[in-house]
């Protein structure tokens, strides 16, 4: 049994269904959920005297959060999604300048900026690509902010951020990133990547669970409370939250000072969890093999003479996403899923998202069940 369908078994899902969807919601594998269960088993027999273990496991979580994506672990922050995230980031940039986005991304990037009445230009795609070229053609005298997705959501097109991040160094313009369709598919490097401020969350290809999300802010925007302070306010946001002083806001010079209420743990542990399974593995093999099973779901969709919508011409394009055209595309899902087989109508076409535990039948299966449908 090859190493692939080891991992295979630790995904229940597989049991019952093809499930290709995972730039939507990803299933969780068995050491995640044990994770998740280990803190309410704790809460059931122990009620909230764990409360020190917890924050302890919370630290630990930031630590193994912040060696993924080669930050410190002063520069990360728990959310609870990409959007409230994103709304935070908004707050500290929007004021600073005009903003360039794009017409591809997924409303969580953009609708926190226009929500407080920013300048947003945004750049047309090309073939499903955003292209340099356009961007830097976009930037003017008021521009103070790039804002994109790693992984287009509607096209799987990867954008080339070593690239793009010397364009904004250049300029002088901050490099915020929503990493959603890349974290735990594809190499993501805060520090390769030159990104100022990243948002995202944890159901998706990370493997962890709803209500969980993550903010990185570069240290030496951290460093000035006055310019880059947050939207509101929390006791857990300050620098001694053990004492209660109501008497003045003392606010912590890390990026946990932009963490509301008290934590959910229990979203955190899985992400730890998550982010342990996914090293373990590696996430250069986790890519390949992510991209391996994506060029083999394109060699059967040319068989099949469909058109792919997703940009295919350059490897460096290629993500975990593959969108390509038929008619009727939301009857044809419905279809799918009645056979049990579960893909996402998306950017125009049908999306197909493997992950590292599907394999090569699953993309035959649907392959089968497509020409069946033609």
């Amino acid at each position: 049994m090859s190493s692939w369908e080891k991992i295979r078994k630790e995904f229940p899902v597989t049991k019952s269904y093809t499930y290709l969807a995972n730039a939507a919601i990803s299933p969780i594998p068995i050491p995640v959920v044990e994770a998740t269960l280990r803190f309410y088993e704790g809460m059931l027999n122990h009620g909230g005297t764990l409360w020190e273990n917890w924050m302890e496991e919370m630290e630990q979580t930031r630590e193994v959060y912040a060696e993924f994506i080669n930050a410190s672990s002063d520069e990360v922050g728990f959310t609870h999604s990409t959007s409230e995230g994103m709304n935070i980031i908004a707050h500290m940039l929007s004021a600073k300048g005009s903003i360039i986005s794009n017409e591809l991304e997924f409303p969580s990037s953009v609708l926190p900026w226009l929500n407080r009445g920013s300048d947003i230009h945004f750049v047309r795609a090309k073939n499903g690509r955003i292209l340099k070229q356009d961007i830097a053609d976009a930037i003017n005298t008021k521009t103070r902010t790039v804002v994109i997705s790693h992984v287009q959501y509607s096209t799987g097109f990867r954008q080339d951020l070593v690239d793009l991040s010397e364009l904004t160094t250049k300029c002088g313009l901050y490099l915020v990133v929503n990493p959603t369709q890349s974290l735990g598919a594809l190499h993501f490097d805060v520090k390769d990547f030159c990104v100022d401020f990243m948002a995202s969350n944890g159901h998706k290809w990370i493997l962890s669970s709803f209500g969980v999300g993550t903010i990185f802010i570069k240290k030496e925007y951290l460093e000035d409370i006055h310019q880059f302070h947050p939207p509101f306010f929390s006791q857990f946001g300050q620098k001694q939250r053990e004492i209660f002083d109501n008497s003045k806001i003392n606010m912590s010079n890390t990026a946990s000072r932009f963490e509301l209420g008290s934590p959910h743990f229990s979203n955190i542990l899985s992400l730890k969890a998550a982010i342990e399974y996914i090293s373990k593995i590696g996430i250069t093999q986790i890519e390949r093999r992510i991209l391996s099973l994506t060029s083999y779901l394109v060699e059967k969709l040319h068989e099949l003479n469909l058109e792919i919508i997703s940009p295919l011409k350059e490897e460096k394009w290629r993500s975990g996403i593959i969108v390509f055209k038929m008619h009727n595309v939301d009857e044809i899902v419905r279809k799918l899923e009645k056979r049990r087989i579960i893909v996402s109508a998306r950017g125009g076409g049908i999306r197909v998202s493997p992950h590292l535990y599907n394999n090569e039948e699953d993309i035959d299966r649907l392959a089968q069940e497509l020409g069946n449908l033609i």
